[in-house]
């Protein structure tokens, strides 16, 4: 008995823990020893009894985030460099699949004990994925924006709730009384189980999705994401619904007041309460941190509330997450604090571990069953191949009636039976409860992996995104009539931009016809939601005081379409991610027909132009995704002037069109000749001519130009006015880029306005030496000249980008 005594204590001592020989006693250390106490360990406890630094909760934690995050991140990588867009998430799972085996390896291997301790307690890593879980789901209803129900139109109601619906149905025709009895392997549980499972769309898996294949700025993704919303509802309905008619009516009874209550407090005590919080925090403020972490407390209460009444537990944090008003100031705190440390450290443990349980061998032995029609495997995959062909069946030909493409709607079907996180956690939750067997869950896994894998890899290759892009017309200034209507879009990053805008449009254009169609696009950072937004302002009336600067820009082009009735305005606010800014608004230029997108430059300078207050490379970035494969022709405003507005006075307004050949070159001078339709516009064309012919443009280039000047150098007559406006020529010839340089100087302060074509003197000895110190690629040589701070003249720069994308010229 001393013997034993000796033992046990030493094994507490040690381990921090210990069971009796014949399992009727357990001992505990408290407080649980999580390291070990150093070097001197060895030493300091009896022979046999110390342990190796793998067998504490802190070094084994330790050792398994960064076991799973080099091999998860190294799936990932792999699968990138060979051009598989397969998601994060199932990178995580097929890490886990791939290590799911070393359950099997001896004891005394190094990864069998880091993976498979020999302890009883609750695994710390485990524990920790858990956290992460209940994170993941009110992350995710942070992120969804409720108000998207509103804007979902009647085709998407349809669809999303025909490819819930149907394939239930067809599944109930198909198995009938297998639903109640079960089968010779699964129980009625799991059928039903699998068959709601195969049949619902998450809109949060779906979600994610769209934004792991880049095409969530889409109207296609939005009108995807609006079928998910309307499905995943109608799953959440039938769900309820089944558990009141499987359950006792008793219990079904306490479980729906329960829930009842627990939305009715979120709705109308929560909800105002965070809207409180953000009406009494300053703007551009941070919220307090006590608030931040008492909503996540609140998050994990909510999570055991639902569990408590025995429904999917999971559903309480997002319902949470829905109440959170989105975007700043609380919705991106939210997100920015937790977001990327949640999916890049924690989640990956929740997702890694129940891969592990997949049980290799049982797999080997189904697989051969399936060849005599038989097994639980064989039962498991008839139901999820019966309800995934139905459900892609029926969810194609609502979009087809609505005149989809065959190719898109089938499209969209595959991103409907996706299935992936949501059902992995549904699944597992399932096994916990033991509605669902172990070895059923390791076949539901497996079609999950299958489906997160392959399905992303072929809506890649059958959904060409970059496709609705492309113009089929030829839209930039030359190829405009003079007097006919131009259609302009300009973007505005901060209200810093607003001003200069305006002022360049009232100066720089004849704004007393209505032969100027302008759209003004806001933009702004997508922080804090899940999904893009774009906003029409066409009925929205702007008033003082608002939160967001998009009231700013309403006010200021009210007014500015107020004083120019002539004039068309069209306002929109685009909230997206920066990394897709360019395709809202390639989007807009192709559906409003605009010939020119004029874009402000990075940089704001302050009110003396001598430093520099802003530089974003963000909007430097959306700047060259622009200008890569815009649909129409471009404009890069350097605004360094202080405008004088044309509602106060009239000033002349002098131009220099710099022009050396190519059609950037003619562009620019394009826009100089719609300039001049305005009578107070000087303007001076300024044709720098290289000493040698190296690189000067020839045939039909050299046509095009000659041609070009030719038709800007006639008298240009004003049709209301009946006046000449004269155009002046000056031509200089140059033998490098410093010949360019100091001619630039020496008109520098006589101009209010220069414009220059992106690709002005590229090639030739105009630019020789010049661009060698450009630090600006997307202004060209010259125009980085021009805004160079060795450059002493403030005025104002517009570069011209003529169209490049066009399939028929």
């Amino acid at each position: 008995m001393d013997s034993f005594n000796v033992t046990f204590w030493n094994e507490v001592t040690s381990r921090g823990y210990c069971f009796s020989d014949d399992g009727t006693k357990f001992c505990e250390k408290l407080p649980i020893v999580v390291s070990s106490s150093g070097v001197w360990e060895k030493y300091l406890l009896p022979s046999g009894t110390w342990l190796l630094i793998w067998d504490y909760d802190l070094p084994r934690l330790e050792a398994v985030i960064f076991l799973v995050l080099c091999l998860w991140n190294f799936i990932y990588f792999l699968l990138k460099k060979i051009r598989l867009p397969v998601p994060r998430i199932t990178s995580m799972m097929l890490a886990g699949a791939a290590l799911s085996q070393t359950s099997l390896l001896p004891n005394d291997w190094l990864v069998q004990r880091i993976f498979f301790p020999d302890d009883l307690r609750p695994k710390v890593p485990d524990t920790v994925g858990a956290f992460a879980f209940v994170f993941y789901w009110f992350l995710e209803g942070v992120k969804m924006d409720v108000g998207m129900i509103k804007r979902t139109g009647s085709k998407a109601v349809f669809t999303g709730i025909v490819t819930v619906l149907f394939p239930i149905f067809t599944a109930n025709i198909v198995f009938g009384s297998l639903r109640e009895t079960g089968g010779k392997n699964l129980t009625g549980v799991e059928y039903r189980t699998i068959i709601f499972m195969q049949s619902i769309s998450a809109f949060t898996g779906i979600s994610r999705l769209i934004r792991d294949l880049e095409i969530d700025h889409s109207e296609f993704g939005r009108i995807v994401l609006s079928t998910a919303m309307v499905a995943d509802a109608t799953g959440v309905g039938i769900n309820v619904v089944a558990l009141f008619a499987w359950s006792d009516w008793r219990v079904s009874a306490v479980q729906g007041v329960g829930v009842v209550g627990f939305v009715i407090v979120l709705v109308w005590i929560f909800r105002p309460l965070m809207f409180l919080v953000v009406r009494r925090t300053p703007e551009e403020r941070p919220v307090k941190e006590y608030v931040i972490y008492l909503i996540i407390i609140l998050s994990f209460f909510s999570f055991e509330y639902l569990k408590m009444l025995h429904f999917f537990p999971a559903i309480g944090p997002f319902l949470l997450g829905l109440c959170v008003p989105h975007g700043p100031p609380l919705g991106s705190a939210l997100i920015q604090k937790f977001e990327s440390f949640n999916t890049g450290i924690l989640l990956p443990l929740f997702l890694f571990f129940p891969m592990l349980q997949i049980d290799g061998p049982w797999l080997v032995e189904e697989v051969q069953k399936l060849r005599h029609y038989d097994g639980q495997m064989y039962e498991a995959l008839n139901i999820i191949v019966v309800v995934s062909a139905s459900k892609m069946f029926f969810t194609t030909i609502p979009p087809l009636l609505a005149k989809m493409p065959l190719t898109d709607s089938f499209v969209m079907s595959l991103i409907l039976s996706n299935k992936g996180f949501v059902e992995m956690c549904y699944f597992m939750y399932a096994v916990e409860k033991k509605t669902l067997q172990v070895k059923s869950f390791t076949t539901l896994a497996l079609m999950i992996l299958f489906s997160s894998t392959v399905l992303p890899v072929v809506i890649h290759y059958l959904y060409d995104g970059s496709s609705r892009f492309i113009c089929f017309q030829k839209r930039n200034l030359m190829s405009l009539k003079l007097g006919s209507e131009m259609k302009f879009l300009t973007c505005i990053h901060k209200s810093d931009h607003i001003s200069g805008v305006i002022n360049f449009l009232e100066q720089a254009f004849p704004l007393e016809d209505s032969l100027l169609t302008c759209n003004v696009l806001n933009l702004i950072e997508l922080v804090g939601l899940d999904n893009p937004l774009f906003i029409s302002h066409q009925m929205q009336k702007a008033e003082p005081g608002g939160r967001s600067y998009s009231t700013n820009v309403l006010i200021a082009f009210d007014e500015f379409k107020h004083f120019w009735k002539s004039i068309t305005v069209e306002l929109f606010t685009s909230i997206s991610n920066p990394k897709y800014m360019h395709q809202e608004i390639y989007s807009l230029a192709l559906d409003k027909q605009v010939s020119f997108i004029m874009l402000p430059f990075h940089k704001i300078w302050s009110l003396d132009h001598t430093t520099v207050v802003s530089d974003d490379v963000m909007r430097r970035n959306v700047n060259i995704n622009v200008l890569s494969q815009a649909p129409c022709s471009v404009g890069v405003l350097v605004h360094r002037q202080k405008m004088v507005s044309a509602q106060k006075c009239e000033p002349i307004f002098k131009v220099c069109a710099i022009f050396v050949g190519g059609k950037d070159d003619r562009e620019a001078l394009a826009m100089g000749k719609h300039m001049m339709r305005n009578q107070k516009v000087r303007l001076t064309v300024l044709k720098l001519v290289p000493g040698t012919v190296v690189g000067m443009t020839t045939g039909w280039d050299q046509m095009l130009d000659t041609a070009e000047l030719k038709e800007t150098l006639r008298n240009s007559i004003t049709p209301s006015e009946g006046e000449h406006n004269f155009v002046e020529y000056l031509e200089e010839t140059v033998d490098d880029g410093s010949d360019t340089s100091r001619i630039l100087l020496s008109i520098a302060s006589a101009f209010d306005l220069f414009v220059v074509g992106r690709s002005s003197g590229m090639g030739t000895d105009v630019t020789r030496a010049l661009s060698e110190w450009t630090e600006f690629d997307e202004l060209g040589v010259i125009g980085d000249l021009l805004v160079s701070s060795d450059f002493p003249q403030r005025g104002s720069v517009l570069v011209v980008q003529q169209q490049q994308n066009v399939a028929c010229r």
